[in-house]
């Protein structure tokens, strides 16, 4: 118990550091599409529902009033 206790202390200590200068510095570089990324210029982006596997309802026109 004392092994893994010491190893995980280890560990924060270590990874602390680490990611704070990960999230500064490494993250941004890492990726090219959003070095240029301008949040304030985002589109709007709407979602809408859409109906998968669905029947078509019956016409609510008779259909001789369709041809006319």
């Amino acid at each position: 118990m004392e092994f893994l206790l010491t190893y995980f202390a280890i560990g924060l200590i270590l990874g602390i550091p680490v990611w704070i200068v990960w999230q500064r510095a490494g993250s941004r570089r890492a990726l090219a599409a959003m070095r240029g990324f301008d949040p304030r210029a985002a589109v709007r982006c709407d979602i809408e529902p859409v109906a998968l596997r669905a029947r078509l309802l019956p016409d609510t026109q008779p259909a001789e009033e369709a041809t006319r």
